[in-house]
């Protein structure tokens, strides 16, 4: 009798065992699947249509910066970016250079591009993900390419932060895409061409935020 009692109990205590071990997997099985659904992912387009123009004796555009504030990411973190330069015209477009700041992270996004054939009024959709970079010396069409800049550690006017020099909108990633994003736009030649963006600019923001 004693021998059968000790049997059940290790028998008891091995079931127990099982389950415990049961129950804490299926709880580990369940946490990443449980903090997956507290976030979700989205997409904003926030809009500046306010024109910029760029002047004929070169320096910076008006206005300096041209700015747009970005709300309503609870919790957010930037997954990709894309940035639009609506309505550009320019006759020399190798001059102007363009920058977008954003919590403390710069991107020289388009400079000495183009060359000397005119733009006039084309959409520049710029996309770390595009195909293609921006011409170095054959005319701007509109469309869709990666940021480029070919022109190194340009200068802004001030007040601008010290250029990164570096062009990818990926340098975004992982920030908190709420606050205010500001675009430059300067002519670094000092000579008789000038153009505008007529139509302002436009960030799309892809991001995850809690539910």
């Amino acid at each position: 009798m004693v021998r059968t009692g000790k049997l059940k109990l290790g028998v008891v205590a091995a079931g127990l065992a099982v389950v415990l071990a049961v129950t804490v997997l299926a709880l580990l099985a369940t946490q990443p699947a449980d903090a997956a659904s507290k976030y979700k992912v989205v997409t904003r387009t926030f809009s500046n249509s306010q024109p910029i123009t760029i002047p004929l004796g070169g320096g910076a555009a008006t206005p300096y910066p041209s700015e747009k504030n970005a709300s309503g990411f609870k919790k957010g973190r930037i997954l990709d970016a894309n940035l639009t330069l609506k309505t550009f015209s320019h006759t020399h477009p190798d001059d102007v250079d363009v920058m977008l700041s954003h919590r403390g992270v710069n991107r020289t996004v388009m400079s000495d591009v183009g060359g000397s054939g005119d733009a006039l009024n084309i959409a520049l959709k710029l996309d770390d993900e595009a195909t293609l970079p921006l011409p170095d010396e054959a005319q701007l069409t509109g469309g869709t390419f990666k940021p480029t800049n070919f022109g190194g550690l340009e200068v802004f006017p001030a007040p601008a932060p010290t250029p990164s020099g570096l062009a990818e909108l990926s340098g975004f990633d992982g920030k908190n895409p709420n606050g205010p994003w500001q675009l430059r736009v300067a002519d670094d030649f000092s000579g008789h061409d000038g153009g505008q963006l007529a139509g302002g600019w436009s960030i799309t923001i892809k991001a995850r935020v809690l539910r």
